[in-house]
Formats: structure tokens, C-alpha cells, sequence
């Protein structure tokens, strides 16, 4: 059997991890846009680090390409025409502004002349001899003197401008029936008027005496330059048409029709707060239905700098869900107090939770190549949300199911960091709290030797009898966020009902709505981000962000006996706990985005398997209220969406084929992402232009269509007129959104700091730098035997004892067995 490396065994764990080593003809590329800038410069400039240079031409080389596709995008707009098409430099009567009073306009030609009073239509320069051959007389009037006139150029019309003005095309050319005055061709212009005919009707002697007398143009000219600018055109206009209405029809069908079938709404919501685990296991004739309808889930809550009333508020949803298999994780990160908190993360969470069980400081390694530590806490927590406002109304075996739904097993890490850590000891970033318990369950599934932290952990889930062998799914959410109570049981739901999803995420709603103008213009965003682009890619199965706030994913799924890891799968895991980056482009994966990349990853690894939008599922959050927080916000979100979408455009497994893939429609939503500033620059122009001249109907009802459809979209999804007004204001806030938003992004493409958006207590502004990679070989690591036998237990033994001390603790608590 071929030996397989997954992470945290005691070989791979000693090797630094490091993405983007390899030289790639990106590597060198990048130099040449910025060559003329020498190193000394930058250093000059206060950039003294290699890689700090290095970023910053990356950065160049990259929005000089954004800037060029622009410049593309403005010439396939409004340049490609005159370049391409020879009828751009003909004198069109259409193209051509509102004549002044000295431009006159006769046999074909275009003039200039002083005596002329507005457009003169019937200009003659000669008295036609074939008319006075026919008839015997002149039909025409006399017409203004030549001589006194400046020829500009011959004059050109297009079949538009004939129609209009009531003219005839014969041939090639145009003519003006309003210029005769004899009766003979009454039927033949009545026939013909504003059309194109043969005049095989008329007699050849009269014909050219028509000819010759009404001449007044020719048909503009139809090259082959000019077809290839229409087919691009009307391809274009196909194809952009074609994607906002099938954005559109899917969106809708998701929300009507898919969605409702992805869950099981027959499950009994009461059952799962009702039956614990425990009574399962003992009830062999519901073991098994429970098994198969509750999966065990744990509730993963990644701490920073939070306040009490947000830690506390996002720890009571959770507890009050109405599903019971279910275990709450907190991850503090780092020993961190947030700006205006009176204590720090990790004391707050201790506070809140009842504790009885601490561990030592244990040893793991982090992402950054370092050994760090880190204490687990083991208890419940019991919420303070009242879920009866007059308990005497209820019976009392509710009144247990209450006091049951709102305590909840848990169970609190805090990284505190060595010894000798001054700053922000412990911390070590989001996804480091995710690779702890994600490589922890890939250790269980795999056997895998596992660290002094990694056995504190699984300590403490045999202590609150949760075989953390035995779990399924984990649910993802950021220290602010209340959870509806009963998101979980939809998300477990649409787990079991379909096997192939391995992932999911909720709507998020906005508290502070109102809070200010920056809150407001986020509200209708937010919206649309969820119920028209995450439905449309849900029907594909390819949500390409499932957001780190509210989030889902399987931990291993069962199928015939065989057991397949998901998010803790070795190719996920080891990409996702790289330790070292070496490009810009790895850096905004790893740094930034690393929930949207932990998305790219699965779609990647399973591209048979789904992730998809559950809008029955809902959370709450507060967004940012001020422009500052919300600038930094974005560009941490626009940098790390247009490097996950370079990732995942050179996928070729995604589902469907060529126009009709989700590989293209991430490609096209890639080019829409970076085209944004130029697009609305060129919507103001389009607005402009038809207002002062000739509207330009094509893009006018195309943005019609961008702005339209997503207000009939809300009306027929969530029946709240309410939005409408929210989508007034996010029209007039979309230069902030595709403009300045994306242009600032664009320019702090190698900031990867979090700005404004996590405050710390007395932390200043600090250069952005690579950490290095200092590999500690001291971290001792054990398997399941060896730890078991190192305690003198064999492991079944070891499992019990921890559980009859973990009930024997629990008992002496305060409402425990003993107490009641």
C-alpha cells in the first residue's frame, strides 16, 4: 500500500508548509511592469523587506492588467466601431449632431453657406436635361446658387434615416420624392416611400429623371469591419442578456421550488430537543431513526476581540437551538482584549461558561511554523434566554425540556501562547482555530498521532460523553452572530436528506439596519448577494462563498460503510494549513480570505459533491456603521473574491460545459469584479450621452434589465416592499460599490492586515510582513494507544474513567443531579 502524509503526523508536522515556492511564469511576468522602478527606490520608500518589494510589484503588474482590461472593455464599447467599421468615417445623417443654419444638404452632398436659413432639402446644383427630354419641361424648382457654397463631404444614410425622412433608396443610392412636383410619379412615391425599390415600374427615360433630379445621397456603406463590429455586438448583447435573465429564472426557481425541497419539512422540530443521545443509545427501537435524522453537530465559535454582549448573544442562539445533538466550541484567539472591553476575550468566555474541568498548557503547532499553547475548559453553558414569559402556564416535564434546551455542552480552548510571547500572546489567526479542530478530527479518522492539545481536547469531549468519532457536521460562526433557533435543525435536515451536500450557508440578516447612511446602503447588498447570487449558483450545487459568519460543513460522511472525510479530508486540510506563503496571490488566500478559500478548497477536492444556500436558515449580525470600517471590510472581502475566483476559473471539473458551466460564470464573474470601476464610469456616460443625443436603446435596456430584475426578484421572493426602498439607495450608492470600493481594493492588493475591522487595545499600526517560519522539532506527539498507555489505561478503560469523573463532576454542580 502507497504511503500517504497527512498533516500532523510527527514526519510532516517537523516541514515547513509552503505554497507558491515553485517559480511559475507568473514569477516572471510580474517584474517587467514595474522594471523602470529599482529596489533602491522602494527601499528608499520605507519597503526594506524582499517580500514587502516583492508584493508591491505584484501589485503593479496586477492592476496594470486590471487597468488594461478596462482600457479593452472601453474600446470594445466605444472604440471598436471606428477602427473597425468604415462606415465611422462617413458623414451618416443619423450619427451626425442637429444641423445649424448654415448647413444645407442637396444632391447628395454636404454644405456650408452663408445665405442658408436651417436645413435645405431640395438643393440644386444643376437643372436635370433628361426630365426636359421626358416631360418637355422642368418639374423642379430653381435651388440655391452652388458657388456661394463650401462643399464638407458626400452625404450617407442609413435605412433608419430613410424611413424617417420619407425618402426612396434605389440601388445604392438615396433620393428625395419631395422634390418633384409632376403628378406622373404620384403612385410610384405613394408606393415607395421610405423604402427601397427596383423602379422596373417606371419608365427608364422617367426613372432617370427622377434620379437625376431627386439625388440626395447615398446608402451608407456596410463593410466587412462594420459586420464584424455588429456580430460582436449583438454576441455580446446575447450573451450579457442571456446571464442576467438565467441569473434571474434560476434565482427564482431556487427560491420557489429547489430550496423548499432541499430539507425535509416533516421533521418533528420538538423530537430532537427532546430526545438526547444518551436516551438514544439506550433505546434501541429509536437509536436508529434518530441516528439517521439528528446528526451530531459542533458549533465552532471563533473568538478575537468580541465584547461580552456579542459573545454572550451569539453563545445564547446557539444553546437555544431546537436540536439537542449538539456541542458548543469556543476558539479564543489569543489572550486579546478588544478595544473599550473592561476584560479579555478569554476571561469573558470562562465567565460566561460554567467550568469544571481546566487543563494544563498544552503544546501544538501553529500556522505559522511555531509552537503555541493552548488551555481547554470543559462545562456548559446555560443561556439566559427565556423561552416562556409565564412558566406557571406550562407543564413540568416542558419545563425540563426548557431547562434542557438552554444548557449546552462545551467546551473553550484559549491560545495563551509561550512563555516568552509579549504581544498578542497565543494569537495565531482565525484559521488557525479552524485547522486546530479540523486536523484534529483528520488525526481521529486517520489514526494519526496527535498533540498534547489535540489529547486535552479529546479528554474533554469523553468527559461530556460526545465520542467526537461519532460527529458529523460543524457549524461555523463568527463571535457576533445570533443564530435563529431553529437554523440548525434545517441545516441538519437538508444534510440528510441529501448526501451529496457538503456544505451550506444561511441568509444573513442586518441588525442595525438604520444605524447610519453606510449601514443603510448595505442592507439591499447584503440581499441580493444571498437570494440572487447564491440561489443562482446553488442550483448548480457551486456556492463559491459560503461566508465564515454562518457556515456549515460535513466533518465525514457514512456512504455504504465507507467513510469519506470532508472538510477534515487530507488535500483540503494540508492546503488550508500552508505556513508559508511566497506570492501575493497566496497571500490574499491564506490572509484575508481564508473562508471563501476553505469554499475554493472543497469545490476543488469534490467537485461532484455540493455546496449550496439554505434561505431557510437565517442568522443576525450588526455590519459596519462607519466608512472607514466598512473600506477596510471590503477590501479585505474584493481582494480575497478576485484571487479565489483565479482559482477556481482554471477548475475544469465544476459542473457543465463550456457557456453553460459554472467555470465560465465564474469566469464571467471575474471580469465583471474587475471591470467594476470602468463599468459605472461608462453607465454615467451611457445615461449622459442618450440624454443629450441619440439614446443608445441596446445598453439602456440592458442596465434597465441589471437594475430591474432584482427589484421584481425581491417582490416575488420575499413579498416585502420594504426592499424597494432599500434598492432606491443602493442606486445611488453604486458609485461607492463599483467604484470606490473596488478601486481602493485594487490599490491596497498587498495590505493584508485586517484594518479597522477587529480593534485590539493599544494596538498601533504595524507594517505588513511575512512572519517566519521558525520550525520547532520539541513537539511531541502520541497515537491513541501510546497516550492511553501512557496514563496506564488501556483505551476503552480510559474512556470510561473519564466519563464516570466527568459525571461525578458534574453532579456537584450547582442544578446538577445531586442538586435537584
Amino acid at each position: 500500500m502507497q504511503d500517504k502524509v497527512y498533516i500532523g503526523n510527527s514526519e510532516f508536522s517537523s516541514v515547513p508548509r509552503i505554497r507558491g515556492k515553485k517559480s511559475s511564469i507568473w514569477s516572471k511576468i510580474y517584474p517587467i511592469f514595474s522594471i523602470l522602478i529599482p529596489n533602491g527606490v522602494l527601499k528608499f520608500c520605507g519597503m526594506k523587506s524582499k517580500e514587502i518589494r516583492n508584493a508591491w510589484r505584484e501589485k503593479i503588474a496586477l492592476v496594470s492588467i486590471i487597468f488594461l482590461l478596462c482600457c479593452l472593455l472601453g474600446f470594445l464599447t466605444f472604440g471598436i466601431n471606428r477602427v473597425v467599421c468604415k462606415g465611422n468615417n462617413q458623414f451618416i445623417y443619423g450619427n451626425l449632431p442637429k444641423f445649424n443654419d448654415q448647413t444645407v444638404v442637396g444632391n447628395g452632398e454636404l454644405y456650408y453657406c452663408d445665405e442658408a436659413e436651417g436645413l435645405v432639402r431640395n438643393l440644386k446644383t444643376k437643372t436635370p436635361t433628361s426630365c426636359k427630354r421626358f416631360f418637355g419641361k422642368q418639374i423642379t424648382d430653381e435651388g440655391l446658387d452652388p458657388s456661394n457654397m463650401i462643399k464638407i463631404s458626400d452625404i450617407y444614410f442609413n435605412f433608419s434615416d430613410i424611413k424617417k425622412l420619407n425618402l426612396i433608396a434605389i440601388e445604392d443610392k438615396v433620393y428625395d420624392p419631395t422634390i418633384v412636383t409632376h403628378n406622373y410619379f404620384d403612385d410610384f412615391i405613394k408606393q415607395y416611400t421610405g423604402k427601397k425599390a427596383d423602379g422596373n415600374n417606371l419608365d427608364p427615360d422617367a426613372l432617370k429623371c427622377f434620379k437625376d433630379a431627386c439625388y440626395f445621397g447615398k446608402i451608407a456603406d456596410h463593410t466587412y469591419g462594420c459586420i464584424v463590429a455588429d456580430v460582436l455586438l449583438y454576441l455580446s448583447t446575447v450573451i450579457i442578456f442571456s446571464i442576467i435573465a438565467l441569473k434571474f429564472l434560476l434565482a427564482f426557481l431556487y427560491s420557489w421550488y429547489i430550496s423548499g425541497k432541499t430539507y425535509i419539512s416533516r421533521v418533528d422540530r420538538t423530537s430532537a430537543g427532546r430526545m438526547s443521545r444518551q436516551n438514544a443509545i439506550q433505546n434501541s427501537n429509536s437509536n436508529q431513526t434518530n441516528d439517521r435524522i439528528f446528526l451530531n453537530t459542533i458549533m465552532l465559535v471563533t473568538c478575537y476581540s468580541e465584547d461580552r454582549e456579542g459573545i454572550k448573544n451569539t453563545l445564547d442562539s446557539l444553546c437555544d437551538q431546537n436540536y439537542d445533538n449538539k456541542l458548543i466550541l469556543v476558539i479564543a484567539d489569543g489572550l486579546i482584549k478588544g478595544s473599550g472591553s473592561d476584560a479579555t476575550t478569554p476571561d469573558i468566555i470562562i465567565d460566561l461558561m460554567t467550568v469544571y474541568h481546566r487543563s494544563e498548557a498544552s503544546e501544538y503547532q501553529s500556522l505559522n511554523g511555531t509552537l503555541n499553547r493552548g488551555i481547554v475548559y470543559t462545562g456548559t453553558y446555560t443561556s439566559s434566554t427565556n423561552n416562556s414569559s409565564d412558566p406557571s402556564n406550562v407543564s413540568e416535564n416542558q419545563l425540563n425540556h426548557q431547562r434542557n434546551n438552554n444548557t449546552c455542552k462545551m467546551m473553550a480552548i484559549v491560545k495563551v501562547g509561550r512563555e516568552d510571547e509579549k504581544t498578542k500572546p497565543g494569537n495565531r489567526g482565525k484559521r488557525d482555530s479552524q485547522v486546530i479542530i479540523m486536523g484534529f478530527m483528520n488525526k481521529l479518522l486517520y489514526s494519526e498521532r496527535m498533540t498534547d492539545l489535540e489529547y486535552a481536547m479529546y479528554e474533554s469531549f469523553i468527559a461530556l460523553d460526545f465520542n467526537p468519532m461519532q460527529l458529523d457536521i460543524i457549524l461555523m460562526v463568527d463571535a457576533d452572530t445570533i443564530v435563529h433557533q431553529d437554523a440548525l435543525l434545517y441545516f441538519n435536515s437538508a444534510f440528510v436528506n441529501d448526501t451529496k451536500i457538503m456544505g451550506m450557508c444561511g441568509e444573513t440578516k442586518i441588525i442595525n439596519k438604520a444605524s447610519s447612511w453606510v449601514t443603510m446602503i448595505q442592507v439591499f447588498e447584503y440581499y441580493i448577494s444571498h437570494h440572487l447570487t447564491k440561489t443562482f449558483e446553488s442550483v448548480f450545487g457551486g456556492v463559491t462563498c459560503l461566508p465564515g459568519c454562518f457556515c456549515i460543513y460535513r466533518i465525514f460522511i457514512n456512504e455504504n460503510g465507507t467513510v469519506t472525510p470532508i472538510v477534515s479530508h487530507p488535500a483540503v486540510l494540508n492546503a488550508y494549513s500552508i505556513t508559508k506563503t511566497e506570492t501575493l496571490h497566496d497571500k490574499n488566500l491564506l490572509l484575508l480570505g481564508e473562508d471563501r478559500y476553505l469554499t475554493t478548497l472543497l469545490l476543488k477536492t469534490f467537485s461532484k459533491r455540493k455546496l449550496i444556500f439554505l434561505p431557510k436558515a437565517t442568522c443576525r449580525t450588526f455590519v459596519p456603521d462607519t466608512f472607514r470600517v466598512l473600506l477596510s471590510q471590503r477590501r479585505r472581502w474584493i481582494n480575497s473574491t478576485v484571487h479565489n475566483l483565479m482559482e477556481l476559473v482554471s477548475v475544469k471539473s465544476l459542473c457543465g460545459t463550456f457557456c453553460c458551466s459554472m467555470q465560465f460564470a465564474v469566469g464571467v464573474e471575474l471580469v465583471g469584479t474587475l471591470v467594476l470601476p470602468v463599468s459605472i464610469f461608462f453607465t454615467f456616460v451611457l445615461i449622459i450621452v442618450s440624454i443629450l443625443g441619440k439614446p443608445a436603446w441596446i445598453p439602456l435596456i440592458m442596465l434597465a434589465c441589471i437594475l430591474g430584475l432584482p427589484a421584481i426578484l425581491i417582490l416575488i421572493t420575499s413579498f416585502r416592499l420594504q426592499y424597494i426602498f432599500w434598492l432606491i439607495i443602493y442606486i445611488f450608492s453604486l458609485p461607492v460599490w463599483n467604484f470606490i470600493l473596488p478601486v481602493y481594493s485594487f490599490w491596497h492588493f498587498d495590505d493584508f492586515s485586517w484594518g479597522e475591522t477587529r480593534k485590539v487595545e493599544g494596538e498601533e499600526k504595524t507594517e505588513t510582513e511575512n512572519v517566519d517560519v521558525k520550525t520547532e522539532t520539541r513537539l511531541f506527539t502520541l497515537n491513541e494507544r501510546e497516550y492511553a498507555k501512557s496514563r496506564g489505561r488501556d483505551v476503552t478503560e480510559l474512556e470510561d474513567e473519564l466519563i464516570q469523573k466527568s459525571i461525578r463532576q458534574m453532579d456537584q454542580l450547582p442544578g446538577g443531579p445531586s442538586q435537584k
